[in-house]
């Protein structure tokens, strides 16, 4: 039984601090107005590949994308500086300093990652996609503007709100296919490879009965 108590404890804990970050912009209406881009852009983004499924990602906006994190941590800068009026304020909020240093760091080496295409394409793809990045961004937003606790317990949080925003994202492609607004393409690239194929093909069978033999009778 306190095995059970400790999940249904743990369970509470973590739709509270869910609740929390879902929240965080109604209670604070300067991450509002950062959060809203963000909700957009994703959901523009979402109906792009929900309509053009065959297109992939690309590496170059993989690495446009792991910029957003420098601009980040330039922008909580900037708002700790409102904050407290002075450079020595920024300065003395070690914790959120070095989540500003944290969030540079990771932007660098996630530009160097994909600069070199040092991953697999599919998980670059996705991990610098746009649900991973922006619900990054906005779990460190609530950190910074709305006070969340920057611990094991948000960190988990996040991972369950991206889980939720990639579900949803599946289901809106999925309602976008559904309503015939998939752009299958009319197959002229699939085609023209066909007749390249073919083509290749045929020179080398052709190669092949230049370079035979002929047989003569006796």
């Amino acid at each position: 039984m306190s095995i059970e108590n400790d999940v249904a404890l743990l369970s509470q804990v973590l739709a509270a601090r869910f609740l929390d970050l879902a929240l965080a912009p109604i209670h604070n209406s300067n991450m509002l107005w950062a959060a809203i881009p963000l909700a957009i852009a994703t959901l523009f983004i979402t109906l792009y590949f929900g309509r053009n499924r065959k297109e992939e990602l690309g590496w170059n906006t993989a690495f446009g994308n792991t910029m957003v994190f420098l601009f980040v941590a330039i922008n909580l800068i900037r708002e700790m500086y409102v904050q407290g009026g002075s450079w020595d304020s920024v300065l003395e909020n070690r914790l959120y300093l070095a989540l500003c240093i944290g969030l540079t760091c990771a932007s660098v080496l996630m530009m160097f990652v994909t600069y070199f295409h040092l991953m697999p394409k599919r998980a670059a793809f996705f991990l610098f996609s746009a649900p991973p990045i922006n619900v990054t961004v906005y779990v460190v937003m609530t950190i910074v503007y709305a006070d969340v606790q920057p611990d094991l317990l948000t960190v988990a949080a996040g991972l369950l709100l991206l889980a939720m925003i990639v579900g949803l994202t599946r289901l809106i492609q999925l309602i976008v296919r559904l309503a015939g607004l998939e752009d299958r393409g009319d197959g002229a690239e699939e085609q023209e490879l066909e007749r390249l194929a073919t083509m290749v093909e045929e020179e080398i069978i052709r190669k092949e009965a230049a370079g035979r033999p002929s047989r003569r009778p006796d």
